[in-house]
């Protein structure tokens, strides 16, 4: 699995920071705020999932992975965080995960949230658009199990397609930013905007329901604080619903220390947005206040 690390220069750092990628991207897209951190005194470690960026090749592919891949997915981050927590002479460490990625890093925090420091979310929403209840999410776990493992799956680029309807279209990918060069940067890179094979998608619908299960989602300490931000014209959380209901179920699990911010007029990528300056020094701020100084 390809794996990336920023290092600040000198002393011990405060903290990892395990960044977990989104949809149809890599973890190199994440390197201008990797090394914004590192800047500030914090490791950052981001690795390419199953199906992405320098791992696809192994796994046949970008989009493709074989049968049990999200759960092996989580298995990987363990892998990564727990290394570079090693590395680090055990430095606490903080998962943000962005996308498709705050699904999996809510699914790293059920699954060994006792040994996380913190949890930020970006571009967070908490099902699937068509899939927010638990019927439509079973009606669309058949309809893609019917396409078959390896079969192209049409789920993912048809989303995003929908998530362009309200921007003027030039690349497709408007929705991701107002910032144009950022947009065409995305455009242009092989590494991104790939459709996932039918097998990918049906993990990715799965494991919302897993995720979202009540009795999963009580398995996330409420000692461990979470953080949440969001831009208020990302179409993936509808109108912010989506982001709501989030909320309320980690208010209802009894979450201790639960914050979140709304940008606005920003889109999907935050932190390649127009004021990414502000988002990069808010979520510094969040960590200063969450990381003994060293």
């Amino acid at each position: 699995m390809a794996t990336y690390t920023w290092t600040p220069v000198g002393d011990r750092p405060r903290a990892v920071v395990q960044i977990v990628h989104g949809a149809a991207e890599h973890g190199l897209r994440y390197d201008r705020f990797a090394r914004f951190l590192a800047g500030h005194g914090f490791a950052v470690v981001a690795s390419d999932h199953r199906g992405h960026g320098a791992t696809a090749a192994s796994t046949g592919g970008y989009g493709v992975a074989g049968d049990g891949a999200w759960p092996a997915i989580v298995t990987d981050l363990k892998a990564v965080g727990d290394r570079a927590r090693a590395e680090h002479a055990g430095a606490p460490l903080v998962l943000l995960g962005h996308s498709l990625g705050a699904m999996l890093a809510r699914d790293c925090a059920q699954e060994y949230g006792s040994e996380l420091h913190g949890l930020i979310l970006s571009g967070v929403f908490r099902s699937l658009p068509g899939a927010e209840t638990e019927g439509a999410a079973a009606a669309l776990e058949r309809e893609i199990a019917d396409r078959g493992g390896s079969a192209p799956s049409d789920f993912i680029p048809d989303l995003f397609a929908a998530f362009n309807d309200p921007y003027p279209h030039r690349t497709g990918f408007e929705w991701l930013s107002r910032d144009e060069a950022e947009v065409d940067l995305y455009a242009a890179d092989e590494r991104c905007g790939f459709a996932f094979s039918a097998g990918l998608a049906l993990e990715w619908v799965r494991a919302v329901r897993k995720i979202n299960a009540p009795w999963n989602l009580a398995r996330i300490p409420t000692r461990l604080p979470v953080h949440l931000a969001v831009g208020s014209e990302d179409p993936c959380h509808q109108g912010l619903t989506l982001v709501y209901e989030l909320l309320e179920d980690f208010r209802y699990l009894g979450t201790e220390d639960l914050t979140w911010r709304a940008y606005p007029n920003a889109r999907h990528e935050i932190l390649n947005e127009t004021n990414r300056d502000e988002v990069q020094h808010d979520l510094l701020t969040w960590l200063d206040g969450h990381v003994p100084a060293a």
